[in-house]
């Protein structure tokens, strides 16, 4: 071997082990420097978590809530602590603490981010309560929630409950159907404010929408439309009487799905107060429901009708207490 061949073997042998070195170094340095930053995260979450808990014993819930919504990679940013503010009160006239937490937790997001879904429907439902409403638009409009079914049934349900705020609200619901895909759902959120001609637009774009089913959902927000009061009036139609109808008419798909669209909350109050209808068609009504795989809806239905058997009805309406009159057998 030269002396040519062995000099270039020597300088490889030393560039090698200066790479080496340099190698380790840099991966020495990286460990320290993860050990170190590990160091003040661990320092700075047992602070942040010292912290959180001397305010929330104090009972400065506001200042608890900054706290764990600004805690170091949101070690706080979770169920558990939303289970904390649930399970506690603040003074009278004060803004519970849950609404206070969720609220720290939604202004302190980082641009981008979106509460978890869990979080999200928690938000919106305790908004709804506070009369947020103005909150819960930000939120959907900014993409600060998770969007999901769920949370669109909320906003849903409280339309129907809260005719001031319908339109604000079917409008949100609207957007976070459209974002799940839940295309029967956007369509009939559309219908019930109105907007009949951007329903059919947004139903001539849907391959899932059979003719039937867009038959179906104009069907349906029509009864919709006629079996709530309107500013204190009575329903032109009782939900009893159009589900009947409707199951004579060979339409019991239809049927289910207007009483699937009566919140929970009111169901028993829609069935009481229904001066038309007897507890034989609501029977009917329970039946076709079990038939159509909806043994929950029928059960809330007998329910309902058994808890009041052999009673009578306090009713506005003076023909509101015939339901009562029967003995559900």
């Amino acid at each position: 071997m030269n002396d040519h061949v062995v000099l270039s073997l020597h300088r490889y042998k030393r560039l090698r082990l200066v790479s080496h070195c340099v190698s380790s170094a840099a991966f020495t340095n990286k460990v320290l420097i993860g050990l170190s930053e590990l160091c003040r995260f661990s320092e700075a979450s047992f602070s942040a978590r010292y912290r959180f808990i001397e305010l929330f014993d104090s009972a400065q819930y506001e200042e608890a809530a900054f706290v764990a919504a600004r805690s170091p990679r949101g070690v706080l940013r979770n169920l558990d602590t939303m289970e904390m503010f649930k399970g506690v009160t603040g003074p009278p006239g004060s803004l519970p603490p849950l609404f206070l937490f969720l609220q720290a937790l939604l202004v302190t997001l980082p641009d981008g981010d979106e509460l978890p879904a869990a979080l999200s429907l928690q938000l919106v439902h305790s908004s709804l309560q506070q009369g947020a409403t103005q909150l819960i638009t930000h939120a959907v409009n900014n993409n600060k929630l998770t969007f999901s079914e769920g949370l669109g049934d909320i906003l849903t349900e409280h339309a129907q409950k809260n005719p001031g705020v319908a339109d604000l609200c079917l409008a949100l619901a609207t957007t976070v159907y459209m974002a799940c895909r839940l295309d029967r759902k956007t369509a009939l959120s559309l219908c019930r404010r109105g907007f009949i001609h951007s329903a059919a637009e947004f139903m001539n774009h849907c391959q899932d929408l059979s003719a039937g089913l867009c038959v179906c959902v104009c069907v349906l927000s029509l009864l919709q439309l006629l079996t709530t009061p309107q500013q204190g009036q009575a329903a032109i139609l009782s939900v009893g009487v159009a589900c009947y109808t409707l199951w004579i008419l060979n339409l019991s798909c239809v049927s289910v799905s207007l009483c699937v669209s009566v919140p929970s909350g009111v169901l028993e109050e829609v069935i009481l107060q229904d001066s038309s209808s007897s507890v034989d068609v609501w029977t009917v009504v329970a039946s076709l429901c079990s038939e159509l795989n909806r043994a929950d809806l029928s059960r809330a239905i007998r329910s309902v009708l058994l808890d009041q058997s052999g009673t009578r009805i306090l009713s506005p309406d003076p023909e509101g207490a015939r339901l009562m009159d029967h003995v559900f057998l």
